[in-house]
């Protein structure tokens, strides 16, 4: 841990391996003065990829495994937007799901937010807290499960302490969307800044990633019909930039910001499952926008267009609700067998 602090006193790179070990570091209670010290420098320095990869791989090692299968898709964002928006990337989930992909959601509740992803599924009747044989049958049987982030990495309640007390951001925020339990070979990967894309792509190829979409939409963390949008495809060891419009390549029509806007858990968790009955709007699109994508990413979808074509087809059906409904009563089951 010093040597680390030292070199990155004097702005050196670490190797993936260094900043691997100096993360095993600080779950085995590094003093918190060093972990303060150690995550401001290498904000200082500015993070690489390398660094970033080997951080996310001392969290995995140290996290609790789920076994959901090889090829199970996240649908994720790394938050701090400050936007407000009704959980997209949750109500997107659900979509991808009765669309025929396995999905293996890892989450928390809110942080910068009024409700995160935990809150809002806890609300709409989901059972958040199961362990990994739940989530495996969830995913298995339903299509769809739900990791809580703080009992899968027990760890972080070392570092907690010392980024609420910075409060500043660190790496710490942008590792989320790489440390999925299930290893998710998919994803859809929102961030808060256009600047972060290239950093997260470039780590998740260290990764062992078969496919994912980076992507950043107005100032939001997914994908919105509010405007055009970056994507960085990775795919494998390799990465692909090209941008897209929402309206002109998917037939989605143009929102504002507020069309968007949610509120706590309550409101939210109505506004999605109205979405899931059927109800059309800003947010329907939303979701459809970002499910469809990600039914690309995973291979459900031969094009992102055909991806939107499906997550209409649930989402107007009501077939997305019946996996909703069929996701609560499951994971309520799994969780009584605990």
């Amino acid at each position: 841990m010093r040597d680390a602090i030292e070199k990155l006193v004097g702005r050196e790179d670490l190797a993936l391996e260094e900043t691997r070990d100096v993360l095993t570091a600080i779950l085995d209670n590094a003093d918190a003065a060093q972990i303060a010290a150690f995550l401001v420098l290498l904000r200082a320095k500015g993070e690489t990829a390398d660094e970033i990869a080997g951080l996310a791989l001392g969290m995995k090692a140290r996290a609790i495994a789920v076994d959901a299968g090889n090829d199970v898709l996240d649908i994720v964002g790394t938050g701090g937007d400050g936007a407000g928006t009704v959980n997209i990337s949750t109500g997107s989930t659900v979509l991808a799901a009765a669309a025929g992909a396995k999905v293996a959601k890892h989450g928390s509740r809110s942080v910068s937010s009024l409700c995160g992803s935990a809150d809002v599924l806890e609300k709409l009747g989901v059972a958040i807290d199961l362990g990994p044989e739940g989530v495996a049958r969830c995913v298995k049987e339903t299509g769809v499960g739900f990791m809580f982030a703080p009992r899968y990495h027990p760890g972080m309640a070392t570092v907690g302490p010392v980024r609420k007390s910075l409060r500043v951001r660190t790496a710490f925020n942008i590792l989320g969307p790489m440390l999925n339990p299930a290893s998710a070979s998919y994803g859809l990967i929102g961030v808060y800044s256009n600047s972060l894309a290239p950093l997260m792509a470039d780590a998740i190829t260290r990764l062992g990633t078969k496919k994912a979409l980076v992507v950043h939409s107005m100032g939001l963390d997914e994908l919105t019909p509010c405007g055009p949008a970056d994507v960085l495809e990775v795919s494998g060891s390799t990465t692909r930039k090209y941008t897209i419009d929402p309206q002109r390549d998917c037939g989605i029509p143009k929102c504002t910001l507020e069309d968007l806007t949610g509120g706590d858990a309550e409101l939210n968790a109505k506004i999605l499952r109205d979405v899931f009955a059927g109800k059309e709007g800003a947010v329907a699109d939303a979701l459809c926008l970002n499910a469809g994508f990600a039914l690309a990413a995973c291979g459900e979808a031969s094009t992102p267009q055909e991806g939107v074509a499906m997550a209409r087809e649930v989402q107007r059906s009501g077939k997305a609700l019946k996996t909703l409904d069929s996701w609560v009563a499951l994971s309520q089951e799994c969780k009584k067998n605990e």
